[in-house]
């Protein structure tokens, strides 16, 4: 029975390394793109420095696991952009179909315990209802829009060749999220409203030293 469990967990190990190889808009500070991995490394780190100053607290553990599993999706289904979707709702539906897919195939193959936690996980990250999954929600988006203001010391440039890129200069611009990721609007927590301020501040900078107007 072991021996079984342990060859399951190798190969979902092997999904997991497929998260270093799919690739992602933002570009890392040396040019090269961002795989998902770094975006999950670089998430669990944000949560850590930021659990310490929340006024209302949470699952720390719960955070962490979730923020470790919320894109394991994209192993299998591949990562579309929230610009690519702008305005597609086809695509907007392939990919919750994907993704769907890729979960209930990752229950069907890892062994119990480790397979109802994952899926349990996924799923109450999508639902976005409790206070850890908003809180994991709002976390991946502000880690997002940080990574993508240090490429090659802010040259923003490269925004406008991703899909619908000029959506990445207009929220940047004008401050405004786009709908989907409101969430963090409903936490009422002061150290992720300041790191928000001072991301779109440094989005703004950037695009100023990038001579790039609206």
């Amino acid at each position: 029975m072991s021996i079984s469990i342990a060859s399951n967990i190798i190969s979902f190990m092997k999904i997991v390394e497929t998260l270093c190889v799919v690739k992602r808009d933002n570009k890392l500070s040396n040019g090269e793109s961002e795989s998902d991995s770094d975006h999950g490394f670089k998430l669990c780190f944000l949560a850590m420095m930021v659990m310490p100053y929340l006024k209302e607290k949470a699952d720390y553990t719960k955070i962490l696991e979730m923020a470790l599993v919320h894109d394991i999706v994209e192993a299998r289904s591949g990562d579309i952009s929230m610009s690519a979707q702008q305005n597609n709702p086809d695509l907007k539906a392939q990919k919750k179909a994907a993704e769907k897919e890729a979960i209930a195939y990752y229950k069907s193959v890892l062994p119990a315990p480790l397979n109802a936690k994952i899926y349990d996980l996924f799923m109450e990250y999508e639902a976005r209802e409790t206070r850890e999954a908003k809180l994991v929600y709002a976390l991946d988006k502000l880690e997002a829009h940080l990574q993508a203001n240090w490429h090659k010391d802010g040259d923003v440039h490269y925004w406008g060749d991703c899909p619908n890129g000029h959506l990445y200069y207009e929220i940047a611009a004008r401050k405004t999220p786009a709908p989907e990721e409101k969430a963090l609007r409903f936490l009422n927590e002061e150290i992720l409203d300041d790191l928000e301020t001072l991301i779109y501040k440094l989005a703004q900078e950037n695009m100023a030293k990038c001579g790039i107007t609206l």
